[in-house]
């Protein structure tokens, strides 16, 4: 059985089947404005529809009860995707929405992110995640644990990188930023509020050095860059594949070189014009927090499994090289629709 309900104007969707919720939405990468500011924390009982996965159109009503929520400026909103009412909190806290969930209908606390261009999903409760193609990424998901500081202070999600690889070829640069000390400063996160993936300064100019000697080794022609990006391509030079552009492959290694969250075209260039193509990396700065953060660009068509209890996130790289996607995971319920 599934539960659903919306959150905002668009359309997003919670479902429960057996431990499993899932949460249907038009994700959209946000844009950060530096902007902070107070807010009240509020309680309130919300509703979730009931619907069987074969059944869509035979809801039936639940609700939790002391659901914790905060409310604060709409000026918070600015730079998000138009019609946004509001942000999900998914960190490691009791207050996000992944733990009040697991602790409301006794689940696992465990939960799945799937980011798409258009129509994206998240999962509360574990899986399996099975697409409308039949698909079980679950099957196939690769683990790596989480990093955290000695004060086990960090509420982000941290990974262990070792290292990075462009066409198989290992980057050199100073390894010590890929370490988070005890300040919780460097090493690599993933966050869905930044929208593309950004290195610190250095690691950033040899990757970009690398990925342009990579890129003339496949006779890909540059071009004056566009901005935010610094490195660009005539997309009339590059062929298109399943996973996207036919690019060199970025591989992140994790805590072996057997374990590698690998970057597709797909993730790793972005469309400008019709004959431009950029490298959807930027750089971050010489002195910032986080060496390497992940951003939201290269997450999309990948689940991303978040296990709080076992501090280990399950990650499946491109779901293209499945022929599948995170928008496969859609499902509507018409009757539902014509209530709000």
């Amino acid at each position: 059985m599934y539960f659903h309900f919306t959150v905002s104007t668009k359309l997003i969707y919670l479902l429960f089947s057996g431990s499993v919720f899932v949460l249907m939405a038009e994700i959209d990468t946000p844009k950060l404005t530096g902007v902070v500011t107070s807010g009240e924390l509020a309680e309130d009982t919300i509703a979730v529809e009931l619907a069987d996965w074969h059944r869509i159109g035979y809801p039936s009503v639940a609700t939790i009860h002391h659901f914790l929520f905060s409310c604060a400026p709409t000026q918070l909103l600015r730079g998000l995707a138009s019609g946004v009412k509001g942000i999900l909190g998914l960190a490691k806290t009791r207050i996000a929405l992944p733990s009040q969930l697991a602790n409301t209908f006794d689940f696992q606390k465990k939960f799945a992110i799937c980011l798409s261009s258009s129509d994206g999903a998240i999962f509360a409760g574990g899986g399996p995640y099975v697409s409308l193609s039949g698909t079980d990424i679950s099957r196939t998901l690769v683990y790596t644990p989480f990093v955290s500081n000695q004060d086990h202070r960090l509420e982000e999600y941290f990974i262990n990188v070792k290292s990075i690889r462009i066409k198989g070829k290992r980057l050199s640069f100073n390894s010590s930023l890929l370490s988070v000390d005890q300040q919780g400063r460097g090493g690599t996160k993933i966050s869905t509020t930044v929208p593309y993936t950004t290195f610190e300064s250095t690691i950033y100019e040899t990757f970009t050095r690398a990925y342009i000697m990579a890129a003339s080794s496949m006779n890909m022609t540059r071009v004056a860059p566009v901005a935010p990006f610094g490195v660009c391509f005539n997309s009339k030079t590059i062929d298109n594949t399943l996973v996207g552009a036919a690019v060199p492959v970025i591989d992140l290694v994790l805590q072996s070189e057997m374990v590698r969250w690998k970057i597709y075209g797909r993730n790793s260039m972005v469309m400008v014009s019709d004959e431009v193509m950029c490298l959807g990396f930027l750089d971050g700065g010489l002195s910032p927090k986080t060496s390497i953060v992940i951003g939201g660009y290269q997450l999309e068509d990948n689940l991303l499994e978040f296990d709080l209890r076992t501090s280990m996130l399950g990650f499946s790289s491109s779901l293209l090289m499945r022929q599948t996607s995170c928008s496969d995971f859609k499902l509507t319920s018409s009757r539902f629709s014509e209530s709000i």
